[in-house]
Order: structure tokens, then C-alpha cells, then sequence
């Protein structure tokens, strides 16, 4: 295997755009910055970073990978021949180069040997081959048939479940679990020497054993791209339509959450998040599961739109001062906001109302309901729908399928993409599981206000008429203007949302818009503004019963004034229980007056089942305010944030100018370097195969200068070779009181 050095001289002589493309390839190996080229190998070559690019590998990478790692066993190198020859032929060159690229192989078509750290990335079964005999610790010469006509010679009486067994740990896995007998076909094998039992419940197929069962090939092939031409297919309008629907469906949800939580504030729990009664009071209220109803919560807490508001009650979830500006926008920019937040967010609201190990339940936007990876993996999951055609709508099964492909090494649960896909499709990012075209922009990193754009031309063109019928309902044929939507929401109760929008008139739904302020002719004259015939008279009998009904009690500031419609009301007020403590007293016949102000003294009253009406001064009704609780700012729920972009070509260039000066001082024509500086020293001597003089503190204080060959910098400390005593020692490197050039 190619060792640092060679991977060190790869850096020192590639050009800067190849570097730069390196790091954008591996970020992880530019956070922080290398103070060298050197450092830059030293940190490539190490185990963990090979493991991160190896995450982040196609199938065709991973098999060429571990194809090299397996022909390099013992050391050595190999060669594109003999690498395609033992994958069965496959042209593997494109691959090679890629991987090349990408810094996992070095040396050319005739030494070609798998970059430092990537044998232990790789990890002990490469291609699902075991451990070789060495390894086991047994005599290679006992009989092990080690090639295909060997293995045919002793498979010619096996027995059928003998033969089973084999093909079964032949492309791996190499082991196999015994129970508590060990099975006749077992047993044939290991008395044959064709399987090998380590322990009491394993057996395992040996490395050169499990080659002649391939017949000598390490891999039938490289792995093919799934196949992407299968799934159905969605008219354009279908696509827009549910599109349209989903975000105009969720952005109406979270105005709901903002309203209830306005009003009724729950509690936050003692480790954060909502109690699940409140999750299914949302979901009643909003008359969807309650996994979804954790999502809406989830997404508030994503935008910064709830918080915490603290009160002699204790801490309650309540709505932020970002709600006015929020609300302030129009659909289409509150949806592209909301899908970009998304996009980016480490929340995994589908984990809310699971249990954790230990059995607690996890509480929606609780502050641990969180993964590092979530946002790698919502990007991942949809541009995997889009690698299908326009309309294309996979399943499931054939994501994650593609996801295997792209990257074997991480490939997520399939109920994990099933919760990805299902939010993606419940917030309007994909439409009939197909993806939309803002999603498309989105995920091409085009602004938000382009991805607004997008969705705004997807919405159908808005409608100011209603067309009011006999039995009380209303219809809009099509979008509402948003005049006309504040109209209905105030005055009128949604029967059905659809192509159409079916509303229906109450006395509980008209006495709402009264209660608000509107009086009954104003009432009547905005319906008679939007309606596309006469008013049918039931509503207007209607509208006329309510604010009759409504006028009978009648509440005028003056701290406080109660009037009523005759004296038989005013005594009944009188002689209500629940309003003794108000300190109501008789003015009139009509006229109370109470020591409370008019706001405690309306919701009294309301609550007694009055149906009282706040008036202003001139007698004329007010809206009655909310009282709406408001939290002042967020609270924090996402992890880490998540780091800006290297600038790469800085990187490239600060990197060269450590390497510049690390040489420098390996020279000795630098002076007074610092602690940092002698640590890149002993790198480059390493890097080099120099000496550098290096003197050692005991641990007695003494002091002692030793000539030394610098051999690996890991860890905290230094491996050398004492060339004098020509011996090995590893020094930590706060012994190391100075390094000096030999």
C-alpha cells in the first residue's frame, strides 16, 4: 500500500484547480485548513478521512476500491489489467480515474495501490470475501482447495445442502451463524477443509477458498445504475395541482398552529417540546394525524415562529415576533422560505411521538430530536426523484434503491426515506410523488425569490365571486382573493377545499363576524359585493336574528357598563352565580355596572353563555382583542450550525505557503520557529525521508539531543527512528522541546 509520502508528492505536484476540486470533493479535509501540503496528506491518508470519502462513494467506486485493496493483500501494487481482469472483464478505467481524482488511488496504470488509510476504511471482508488462511491461524497446506478445480473435486459428492450452504457465503457475507446442533452440511464442509469454525456459533468461509468458488473473479462486475425508466409517470397539471394544494394546505396549517397557540399557549415539557395531548388537540383541530400535526409544530419551531413565553404559569409555547412579517408576505414567498428551511434543517420531526433505548417517548420540537445527517439526507432522497424523468414518480423502494447506488456505504433505512418522501410530499416539494418544478430550483440553488416565482405561476388565477345557495353554502370556483378568504374565514365554516372552495353560513359563523366588529349591514354589504346572485333571504333572516341576538346584552367601557334589552335579563345577570365576583350593581332597569373592566367583564359573560357584544363609546360594536400571548424570540432546537463553504483556492494557496515554509525550516533558513511550526517540521522530515535534531525533556527535567528520522505524526505523538542507536521510540510531542534542521 502507498504510504503518505507518495501521496504528500502527489499534492507538492498537482496543479491548484486539482487541489481545489480535492477539496471540494472532501471537504472535511479543509476544516481547518492544513498548514501544509503535507498536513493536507497526513490528514488524507488517515482512516477517518478515507472512511468519510468512502461514505460519499458510488457502488462502481466502493467494488473498484475494495477490488485493489483485495489484490494488494500482501502488499505491492497492481495493475488496471489485472484490476479489470478480476472484475470480470469490466472496462474500469473511467472509475480509476475518478478515484484518482478523488485521491483514494494513487500510481499509474502499472502500480496502481490504494491510497493510506483506505485499507482500514475498507475494512475486513472486501467484497464479501473473509479473512485469508494466514489469518486464521491455520496450515495453508492441509488440504484447503484453493482453486477452482481443487473446490470441483471435492464439491463432486457433496451433499445438496453442502452445496446450499457454500453458495451462500460465496459473495458474502463470508460468515455464518451456527445454533445449537451443528447442521449435517456444516459439518461436511468443515470435515473437507472448506470451511473453517473459529468459534462454537461461527463458521466462515476462508478468502482463497471462497476465490475458487468465483471461479477466480473478486466481483461478477461493477455494480449498474438502477434502472430509472419504470416508474409512472405525471401529466405536468397533475403535478402542479398537488403541488399548489400541499403548500397552500400547509401554510394554512401553521397560521392555524399560530392561532391556537396564540391563544392557548401549552406548556413546554420539563425536557422541552409539546406534551402529546397538545400534539392531539392540534391534530383534531386541524383534523390530521398526529404525525403530521408533529410536523406542523415541527416546522413553526424550524422557521423561529414559536417560542417560549414565561408567566406565573410556568413556560409556554406561543408565537414570535417573526409572525407579523411572516404572515405580512404572500403565499408563494412564505412556502419558498419554508421549503428552504426544510431543505436545510438537522430536525427529524418523523422520530417525534417514537420512543428513544430507554422508553421515553420523544415530544415534537423537543430539543434532542436532531441528526447531523438529516439535511444531507432530505438533499439526498430528492435528488434522487429527480434523477428520474420530468413526472417521473418512483416508489419507496426504488429511492432507496438508487441511494444504494449512489452510496452503498450509508444507505438509510427504507422507513427513513419513507418519512423523508412522505414530508417532501406533505409540504408541496414533490407533487403526486413526483418532483415540482420550484423544487427543481431549489435544489440547483437558485435565490428563494425565484422559487417563490415558480410556485406563484403554478397557482390557478384567484376568484373575488362566491356563489351563495339556498340551504346556507357557499362556493368559490376556484382560488379566493385574499380579501374574499378573510371574509369567509370570519363570517362562514369550510365545508371542503378542492378545485372548488364549499363554505357553509352558521349562526355560530355569523355571529363571529359580528362579534369582530362588523355590523349587519356592513355584513350584508360585503356579501352582496362578492356574491354573484341576490342574497338568498335565509341569510339574510339569518344575519339580522344573530345581531338581534347578539345586541341583547351590550358591554360599553366606562369600567365597566352592562346594558340589557329589559329588566327580566338584567335580573338574570343579577342572579348569576359565576358573575359575583364582578361586583355588579343595578343602575337601571337595564344598566349594570360592574368593578371590573369591560374586557374581564365580555369574557364573563361569554363564558355564561351570554353572547355579549363589545361596543365602543359612540355605542357602535369593536373587535374584541385577542390577548394573544407572544414569545420574544425562538428558542434554538437545530444542532450545530452548519459550516459556511472553504474558500478552496485560499485554502490551496495557504496551504502552499506552509509548504514553502516548512521547507524552510527543514533548511534552517528560518528562524525562531513556534511549537506549530516544529510540528510541521517533523511532518515534512517524515514526508521526505530527512533527518531533523530534536531534543527531549525526561522526566527528571533532564534534557537530551538525538539525530533522528522522523517516521509518523499522529495523535499527539511522534514515531522515529534514532539513526545513531538504530532504534525506534515514540515521543509525545510536549516532550519534544525543540526540533532544529540536521
Amino acid at each position: 500500500m502507498a504510504g503518505t509520502t507518495e501521496l504528500a508528492d502527489l499534492f507538492r505536484e498537482a496543479d491548484d484547480d486539482w487541489l481545489a476540486a480535492l477539496l471540494a470533493d472532501r471537504p472535511d479535509l479543509a476544516r481547518p485548513v492544513p498548514q501544509s501540503l503535507t498536513a493536507l496528506a497526513s490528514r488524507a491518508g488517515s482512516r477517518a478521512s478515507a472512511s468519510r470519502a468512502l461514505a460519499t462513494s458510488t457502488a462502481p467506486e466502493v467494488t473498484v476500491l475494495e477490488a485493489v485493496v483485495t489484490l494488494t493483500a500482501s502488499g505491492g501494487t497492481t495493475t488496471l489489467a489485472a484490476l479489470a481482469d478480476a472484475l470480470g472483464g469490466t472496462a474500469v478505467a473511467p472509475v480509476v480515474e475518478r478515484l484518482r481524482t478523488r485521491a483514494l488511488l494513487l500510481g499509474d496504470d502499472e502500480t496502481l495501490a490504494a491510497a493510506p488509510g483506505v485499507r482500514e476504511a475498507v475494512g475486513p471482508t472486501p467484497l464479501g470475501l473473509g479473512p485469508p488462511l494466514r489469518a486464521l491461524d491455520v496450515r495453508a497446506d492441509a488440504g484447503w482447495p484453493t482453486t477452482p478445480s481443487a473446490l470441483r473435486t471435492v464439491l463432486a459428492d457433496a451433499p445438496e445442502g453442502a452445496r446450499r450452504l457454500l453458495d451462500a457465503l460465496t459473495w458474502g457475507p463470508p460468515v455464518g451463524t451456527l445454533g445449537t446442533e451443528l447442521p449435517p452440511a456444516a459439518r461436511w464442509l468443515l470435515d473437507r477443509h472448506v470451511l473453517h469454525r473459529p468459534n462454537a456459533t461461527e463458521v466462515v468461509l476462508p478468502r482463497e477458498v471462497a476465490l475458487a468458488a468465483r471461479g477466480g473473479l473478486l466481483a461478477r462486475g461493477l455494480p449498474v445504475a438502477p434502472e430509472i425508466s419504470d416508474a409512472p409517470l405525471r401529466r405536468p397539471d397533475v403535478v402542479a395541482a398537488e403541488v399548489v394544494a400541499a403548500a397552500e394546505t400547509v401554510l394554512r396549517q401553521l397560521a392555524t398552529l399560530l392561532d391556537l397557540w396564540g391563544e392557548e399557549p401549552p406548556a413546554v415539557l420539563r425536557g422541552g417540546g409539546v406534551a402529546a395531548r397538545d400534539v392531539k388537540r392540534l391534530a383534531a383541530l386541524l383534523e390530521v394525524s398526529t404525525t403530521h400535526a408533529a410536523l406542523v409544530c415541527e416546522l413553526a419551531g424550524m422557521l423561529g415562529l414559536v417560542g417560549h413565553v414565561h408567566d406565573e404559569e410556568g413556560s409556554r409555547w406561543a408565537p414570535t415576533s417573526a409572525v407579523d412579517g411572516w404572515l405580512d408576505r404572500s403565499a408563494p414567498e412564505r412556502w419558498a422560505e419554508l421549503a428552504a428551511v426544510w431543505l436545510r434543517s438537522s430536525r427529524v420531526p418523523w422520530l417525534a411521538g417514537t420512543r428513544t433505548d430507554r422508553g421515553a417517548l420523544r415530544a415534537a420540537l423537543d430539543p434532542e430530536l436532531h441528526r447531523t445527517w438529516a439535511a444531507g439526507l432530505r438533499q439526498r432522497c430528492l435528488r434522487a426523484v429527480a434523477a428520474w424523468p420530468e413526472g417521473g414518480a418512483p416508489s419507496v423502494a426504488q429511492v432507496r434503491g438508487h441511494l444504494t447506488w449512489q452510496t452503498p456505504r450509508s444507505v438509510p433505512p427504507e422507513s427513513t426515506v419513507a418519512a423523508v418522501l412522505a414530508e417532501a410530499s406533505a409540504l408541496g416539494l414533490l407533487g403526486a410523488d413526483a418532483l415540482g418544478p420550484p423544487t427543481r430550483l431549489l435544489l440547483d440553488g437558485a435565490p428563494t425569490t425565484e422559487v417563490a416565482a415558480a410556485l406563484a405561476a403554478l397557482f390557478p388565477p384567484e376568484v373575488g365571486e362566491l356563489v351563495i345557495q339556498g340551504d346556507l353554502t357557499g362556493i368559490v370556483p376556484g382560488r379566493p382573493t385574499a380579501e374574499l378568504a378573510a371574509l369567509l374565514d370570519r363570517a362562514a365554516d369550510v365545508d371542503s377545499r378542492g378545485a372548488a372552495l364549499t363554505v357553509r353560513f352558521t349562526a355560530d359563523s355569523l355571529g363571529r363576524a359580528i362579534t369582530a366588529g362588523m355590523t349587519a349591514e356592513e355584513l350584508l354589504e360585503r356579501l352582496r359585493a362578492v356574491s354573484r346572485a341576490p342574497l338568498p333571504q335565509p341569510l339574510e333572516y339569518l344575519v339580522a336574528d344573530v345581531a338581534r341576538r347578539q345586541r341583547r346584552v351590550r358591554v360599553q367601557p366606562a369600567s365597566a357598563v352592562l346594558r340589557t334589552d329589559d329588566e327580566a335579563a338584567t335580573l338574570a345577570l343579577l342572579a348569576e352565580p359565576a358573575l359575583a365576583d364582578l361586583g355588579l350593581r343595578r343602575l337601571s332597569a337595564t344598566v349594570l355596572a360592574a368593578d371590573v373592566g369591560p374586557v374581564t367583564l365580555y369574557e364573563a359573560l361569554r363564558r355564561t353563555g351570554a353572547a355579549p357584544l363589545l361596543e365602543g363609546p359612540d355605542g357602535s360594536p369593536v373587535a374584541m382583542a385577542t390577548g394573544r400571548a407572544r414569545a420574544v424570540r425562538p428558542v434554538p432546537l437545530e444542532g450545530p450550525p452548519v459550516e459556511s463553504p472553504v474558500d478552496t483556492a485560499a485554502a490551496v494557496a495557504a496551504m502552499r505557503a506552509g509548504e514553502e515554509r516548512a521547507a524552510a525550516l527543514l533548511a534552517g533558513t528560518a528562524e525562531a520557529p513556534s511549537a506549530a511550526d516544529e510540528l510541521e517540521m517533523l511532518r515534512t522530515a517524515a514526508a521526505r525521508g530527512a533527518h531533523v535534531r530534536i531534543v527531549i525533556a525526561g522526566e527528571a527535567g533532564a534534557t537530551q539531543e538525538r539525530l533522528v528520522r522522523p517516521l509518523a505524526v499522529d495523535g499527539g505523538r511522534v514515531r522515529v527512528l534514532d539513526t545513531a542507536r538504530e532504534a525506534e521510540l515514540t515521543v509525545a510531542t510536549h516532550r519534544i522541546v525543540s526540533v532544529s534542521p540536521a
